[in-house]
């Protein structure tokens, strides 16, 4: 097994053959990042019947929405610090543990007030949770398939919205928005999945000198693989270089030391521009349907359809991602979105909303799966976590200023002009990634960070 690199432990699971072991654990990281994403598809289906309840103006329906983002810039920067020191696994659990709770609190919620609260706390917990799944899985699969594992996990967030519009569609029929939270709270049980299904990263072990655990991590893992596939493992390669941390510098002050600085700052812009779009347009489009003239339940059903596109959006993404790269596929996504947000924005009638609807859909969700691909190589071992994480948060102030910026200009700019400011956004994003970034195309992680 090459006993002289056995304490490579980047460079053992870099050479494993991809099979069922490493897509077991993928399935079950799957399951849990679509429970968890759904809480933010319900937005998108109840904010109107909220307001009715609740009586607030276009203004206080844009701060519903962005206090989730607020929480969830919070708590992808504090689990992605917290991820790196302690481990990805117990941030993981504990964030699954806050937005089911969360949930409940919301079903329950008796005034605005409490709605916001619980509001907070859910998009704490959701955007914790969301760093962890991607750290994890980067550090999982070897260098030639975890661009398309990663785009495929990803994959799992418009599955999220379609099952959230299903929930909302048929619940919102017969019973009040508060039960399609309590359907949701339920999700939350996958949390003994990662309790008892899903190993700690090994390489994570190894960044904080756990040498032992990586290794007992990785045997299992080694043993399983040859139990499946009936061959000998490749020789172990010869380390790239050692991932613990002994510059005694914190983790976020290492995201700008001069050889990741601009990785950093390509990468918070480019979340941001992304995050800043989508959600700011995505919030509101079903209650633009609804101020067009179309019923709460009409609304939810004609946005579900238009959200059936997403699937073979990050299908396309996931197969091309390998082909052509990341910042090539990055750009073209970005561009082709903004193209059909603007498009969206011009429709008069019903068959153009729905035709550039779909395909505003199919490039803004399958570009999802690009950027937490990218996001997740850029960074070392050492500080993926607290990178994840702080890229997600300059994502998640994009998301947290939009819906809200978008309520205040609508009565400005109209509708047209909400898509033509979000297509704006997303060739910003899109330039800077193509002309600032890194292509991380078939390199090792460990050979990512000397580029």
């Amino acid at each position: 097994m090459g006993e002289r690199f056995e304490n490579n432990i980047a460079g053992r699971l870099d050479r494993l053959p991809l099979c069922s072991v490493q897509w077991k654990l993928w399935l079950l990281h799957e399951i849990c990042w679509i429970l968890g994403s759904v809480g933010l598809g319900t937005a998108t289906f109840v904010l109107a019947s909220i307001g009715n309840e609740f009586t607030f103006t276009s203004t206080s329906k844009g701060l519903v929405a962005s206090s989730t983002y607020l929480g969830m810039f919070f708590g992808a920067s504090l689990s992605g610090y917290l991820g790196d020191k302690f481990g990805r696994k117990k941030m993981l659990v504990i964030s699954i543990f806050i937005w089911s709770l969360a949930s409940l609190g919301l079903a329950w919620s008796p005034n605005i007030t409490f709605f916001w609260i619980f509001r907070f706390f859910l998009g704490l917990g959701m955007g914790a949770q969301f760093p962890m799944t991607q750290s994890m899985l980067s550090e999982l699969f070897p260098a030639n398939s975890r661009g398309r594992a990663i785009c495929l996990m990803e994959g799992g967030f418009p599955l999220a919205c379609i099952l959230a519009g299903l929930i909302s569609w048929v619940a919102l029929m017969y019973v009040d928005w508060r039960y399609v939270f309590l359907i949701q709270a339920l999700g939350g049980l996958c949390v003994f999945m990662v309790i008892y299904k899903i190993p700690e990263s090994a390489r994570w072990h190894e960044s904080v000198g756990q040498l032992d655990k990586a290794k007992a991590i990785v045997e299992t893992m080694e043993a399983q693989v040859i139990k499946v596939t009936g061959k000998p493992l490749p020789a172990i390669p010869e380390p790239i270089v050692d991932e613990r941390d002994y510059s005694g510098k914190s983790k976020l002050a290492q995201l700008f030391e001069p050889d990741q600085i601009k990785k950093t700052l390509t990468l918070w812009t480019l979340w941001f521009c992304v995050l800043f779009g989508f959600y700011g347009l995505n919030t509101w489009i079903s209650a633009l349907l609804v101020n067009a003239g179309f019923s709460v339940v009409k609304s939810s059903g004609f946005v579900l359809l238009m959200y059936l596109p997403a699937i073979p959006g990050y299908l396309c993404a996931t197969y091309f991602v390998e082909i052509f790269g990341r910042k090539k596929m990055i750009f073209s996504y970005l561009i082709l979105a903004a193209v059909f947000c603007y498009f969206y924005g011009q429709s008069q009638t019903l068959t153009e909303l729905f035709v550039f609807g779909c395909c505003m859909q199919f490039f803004m969700f399958g570009m999802w799966s690009l950027i937490y691909t990218y996001a997740s190589e850029v960074f070392p071992t050492r500080i993926r976590s607290t990178g994840c994480g702080t890229t997600s948060s300059a994502g998640r102030m994009g998301s947290l200023i939009a819906p809200t910026l978008f309520g205040l200009l609508l009565p400005y700019i109209g509708n047209s002009g909400l898509f033509n400011l979000g297509a704006a956004i997303f060739i910003i994003g899109g330039t800077v990634t193509l002309i600032f970034g890194v292509e991380t195309k078939g390199k090792r992680l460990e050979e990512i960070r000397n580029l």
